[in-house]
């Protein structure tokens, strides 16, 4: 999950303006968000430990944290005649974890961080009618740089510049997106838009845990669309596809990016070693998902929404992302996609909906060879398509997997009893792609089977300003993830039902 779903679940609510004058507007906003989680049961019976270097120490085995951010921003533009408009925003964070911290069989949250950072610091400028003698529509072009949030698609590949584990204390709300660098280019004409950009994620092992956070990456891509405006809300503002991903009635497009700088030291060196069954290893290649970056081109096609204007009911999404790396020492060959068709009876009462997804990310079945072959999952994060995107079940999806050398099915069945309430709920089974990715000289895995979830989940949309949204999961462990945590020197002998309570209210100006 994440803040993003708590704030897609309030309406679009303006700014507060604090100063206009001819062309000049200033604007304030604010997030903030609380919530708070129970888990008896952790990690199967074997309960959250403590992360980083020395012995793992078990912290509980049904930890309860609390995770709090505070989100202030301050937005200013200036619109001319002739030149177009300039803009900029700049924003601060507080985040912080309370209890026992997050529930992953290594925990980085525990010992209650807290974290005052900047989020947002970039300016821009569109160029407003400056174009249109071109034949270019209204603000076409737009260039901006500085730190900043950038997406792509449902924020499969692309979606969050920060990992928000460790200090930065907010695992489950995700708050903090930015990326620490960018320079981002976006034009549109008609129903075609794109985007050029170069982005750094915001990367510090000293914030997160020795080697716990990704490889730090720069990368200059490029992006194309075609897509179609959703149908106007009457008495409300015209869609704009080109800028809002939730104003898009469908979308398909290409990604394209190459990672020019990667950290490629330590832990994300092809050097490392680890002892496995037979001696030593490459440990990247077993154990480090954001290992082997440097020269890597990733190829992405993605697709979403309602494209069958006979059939309005009937959803398709779906995304294939190609990785490879052919840099000595560095060679990567791996792959991820998705495919979820969904129907929603809009005529019905509670307009039930059904959607069903398989999501496959490879593996390496020969972590002890020169080439890496599990997909290495970037930047992805939550976003406003709900439950389960891109964090696949609120136990599993947030305290186990990274999206890497996993195959996950998904079902999702949700009513809407009014219009501000919807309950849904989701099953999933989860197995690895490639069991002998994990297997070391302490233990050998032999089963794919990694767990099943279920959840429930109600979200309230309380006013235009506060949502509150509540969930109750429970899983059960598959025999291969008990073998994972017999590598890791656990008993591999935990098998109780994992239950997880949490509940979430973001207030939004």
């Amino acid at each position: 999950m994440s803040v993003v779903l708590g704030c897609s679940a309030v309406p679009a609510v303006a700014d507060v303006s604090l100063y206009e004058q001819g062309g000049l507007k200033v604007d304030g906003a604010f997030t903030g968000g609380l919530s708070l989680f129970t888990s008896p049961g952790a990690q199967f019976g074997a309960g959250s430990n403590t992360a980083g270097s020395g012995t793992a120490r078990r912290i509980s085995g049904r930890p309860s944290w609390s995770e709090l951010f505070l989100h202030p921003e301050l937005k200013a533009s200036l619109t001319t005649e002739t030149a177009g408009t300039f803009y900029g925003d700049v924003s601060g964070q507080l985040t912080a974890t309370g209890g026992d911290g997050d529930a992953s069989l290594y925990s980085t949250t525990y010992g209650h961080p807290v974290l005052l950072d900047i989020e947002n610091a970039y300016a821009g400028w569109r160029s407003g009618k400056t174009l249109t003698s071109l034949g270019l529509e209204e603000d076409a072009l737009d260039l901006s740089g500085g730190r900043q949030s950038f997406r792509v698609g449902d924020g499969f590949l692309i979606s969050n510049g920060v990992n928000n584990a460790g200090k930065r204390g907010g695992w489950w709300n995700q708050s903090r997106s930015a990326f620490a660098q960018t320079g981002i280019v976006k034009a549109s004409h008609g129903p075609v838009r794109g985007d050029i950009f170069y982005l750094q994620n915001d990367s510090s092992q000293q914030k997160v845990q020795v080697n716990l956070d990704q490889a730090k990456a720069k990368i200059v891509g490029a992006n194309i669309e075609v897509f179609g405006n959703a149908d106007q809300v009457e008495g409300g503002p015209a869609r704009n596809g080109a800028t809002t991903y939730g104003d898009r009635k469908w979308y398909a497009g290409l990604t394209y990016f190459n990672v020019v700088n990667a950290s490629n030291d330590g832990p994300f060196s092809f050097g490392s070693t680890s002892v496995r069954s037979g001696g030593t290893s490459n440990y990247t290649v077993t154990n480090t998902v954001t290992s082997n970056r440097e020269g890597m081109n990733v190829l992405s096609l993605h697709l979403g929404g309602n494209f069958i204007p006979a059939v309005p009911d009937f959803s398709l999404y779906g995304n294939y992302v190609y990785e490879s790396n052919s840099r000595s020492n560095s060679k990567v060959d791996a792959s991820a996609w998705y495919i979820e068709p969904g129907y929603q009876l809009s005529d019905v009462l509670w307009t039930p909906k059904l959607s069903y997804r398989y999501a496959h990310f490879s593996g390496d079945s020969n972590p002890d060879d020169d080439k890496k072959t599990a997909y290495d999952p970037f930047f992805y994060n939550s976003v406003s398509r709900g439950y389960g995107t891109w964090f696949m079940g609120e136990i599993v999806g947030n305290y186990i997997i990274s999206n890497s050398n996993v195959n996950v099915h998904m079902l999702n069945f949700s009513v809407n009893p009014r219009d501000d309430l919807k309950l849904s709920v989701l099953g999933y089974l989860y197995n690895y792609d490639k069991k002998n990715q994990y297997s070391n000289g302490t233990a050998t895995m032999t089963s794919d089977s990694l767990a099943r979830e279920i959840d429930f989940v109600a979200e309230w949309t309380i006013t235009e300003n506060v949502s509150l949204s509540g969930a109750f999961a429970a899983a059960q462990s598959g025999g291969g993830y008990r073998q994972y945590q017999k590598t890791q020197g656990f008993s591999g002998n935990d098998d109780k039902t994992w239950l997880l309570g949490e509940t979430s209210v973001i207030v939004k100006f």
